[in-house]
This record gives C-alpha cells, structure tokens and sequence, in this order.
C-alpha cells in the first residue's frame, strides 16, 4: 500500500504547481491562564510558553487564550499564529485554522512547522491535493517535518 501512496503523491505533485517561493497558484474557547498570580505571564514570549505546556496537555481552550494575548503583544509572533492554528484544528475547526497559518507563512514563508500543520489541516478538510502541495514544499527543503506530513497523508489515503 506504501507504493501506491508514494505514486499517488508523485502524481498529485506533477499535476499541482507550486511556486518558488513555495505558494500554491492563488495565493492562498473559553478558559484563561493557568497560571498562579505570582507567576502571570506578561510578555509575549511567557504567553507563547505558558500557552504551548496547556497544548501539550490537550487544554486546547486555554492555550487559544494565551496565544491570542501573546499575538495581542506582539503582532508579528509566527510561531503563535502557528500554534492558533494548531489548537483551532485541534478542537475541529480545520476550516478557521487557515487564516492563522496563512498569518504565520506571511511572516515566516519557510516555517516548516507551520507548512506541516497546514498540510495536516488541509486532510483534515479533505483536500489530499494541497496537504500534497504542503508535503512538496517540505520535501524540496529538505525538511524533517515532509516525513511527519508524509505519514499523515498515508494514513488519509489508506483509511
């Protein structure tokens, strides 16, 4: 079955154009912080943190809330906008989890973590042909983060 993934996605590659710049054509909640009072976050960066460690505990939610005030602090935050995404895909919302991935690609055009979980949102939208353009994207860099999207894209293809 791993051949014909690796042909389907060869075939998919050939048949979606992407730019040198990596761009397919077209261009294209509740809860606070967990934080204790004598350790609230202020900054942007002690926001990202505080909202990355609640990600990783599956409070989704409330990791939303932290990376709105970090991007609130710091607008130009890619790694935020990319975890906004993430946590929104997260909780089902693959469809709203584009624009925060297009605002984190648009300040940070080679951030492969952002092109990975594009890619992912986008099978979770249904749409193989542009998680491929992801994967694409990921595997002329030479990037780490093509394998983790290439299993993703195999496990939506032989489901």
């Amino acid at each position: 079955m791993k051949n014909l993934t690796v042909g389907l996605i060869l075939v998919l590659a050939a048949l979606s154009p992407v730019d040198a710049m990596g761009t397919p054509p077209g261009g294209s909640s509740g809860g606070g912080s967990r934080a204790s009072a004598s350790s609230s976050p202020v900054t942007a960066t002690e926001w990202y943190d505080t909202g990355y460690k609640a990600s990783q505990s599956g409070k989704y939610s409330d990791a939303l809330e932290d990376f709105k005030k970090a991007v609130s602090l710091n607008a130009n935050y890619a790694e935020a906008y990319n975890m906004l995404g993430y946590c929104t895909r997260q909780l089902g919302h693959a469809a709203d989890a584009f624009a925060f991935y297009d605002k984190a690609l648009s300040l940070k055009p080679n951030f492969p973590e952002a092109r990975e979980y594009y890619g992912e949102a986008y099978l979770q939208a249904g749409d193989l042909t542009k998680a491929v353009q992801q994967y694409v994207i990921l595997q002329k860099a030479g990037n780490k983060n093509a394998k983790e999207l290439f299993e993703k894209i195999d496990e939506f293809v032989n489901k």
